[in-house]
Order: structure tokens, then C-alpha cells, then sequence
């Protein structure tokens, strides 16, 4: 199963992912989230639900939330 590593660049409000293959493959995203809501879109997500699975893609976007809330506080 595919892993991710996320990190934050929070002074401009963006997050950055590592997804690494099981064939050690990595492929690298960004996006940005907004500061004061917390909102956020990944346009790839069906890319990577299509890859991974829609259970694999659910847990990711757990994990990005949760990040970005410790960021901002909510």
C-alpha cells in the first residue's frame, strides 16, 4: 500500500505531500488551504482514488485536515 508524508508550509498556507509507491515510485503535490477556514481542495483525488482506492484516499484527507486544523487552531 501506497505511504504519504505530509507537511505544512504555513506561513504561506500550503500544503505539500509525498506519496511513496510500493515500487518506491514518489510523486510530489501542493495545494493551498485558507488560514481562517481551513478549506482546501486536491484537484488529483480521483487520480489517486483511481490508484489507491476510495478507503485509501478517505484516510489521506483525514490526515490533511487534521494537519491543517493543528495549524490554524480549530
Amino acid at each position: 500500500m501506497a505511504e504519504y508524508r505530509i507537511e505544512l508550509d504555513e506561513p504561506n498556507n500550503i500544503v505539500m505531500v509525498m506519496v511513496t509507491e510500493d515500487d518506491g515510485s514518489e510523486h510530489d503535490y501542493q495545494f493551498d488551504f485558507d488560514p481562517t477556514s481551513g478549506r482546501w481542495e486536491f484537484a488529483e483525488r480521483d487520480l489517486l482514488e483511481r490508484d489507491f482506492g476510495e478507503d485509501w484516499v478517505e484516510e489521506f484527507e483525514e490526515a490533511v485536515e487534521g494537519a491543517i486544523k493543528d495549524a490554524i487552531g480549530h
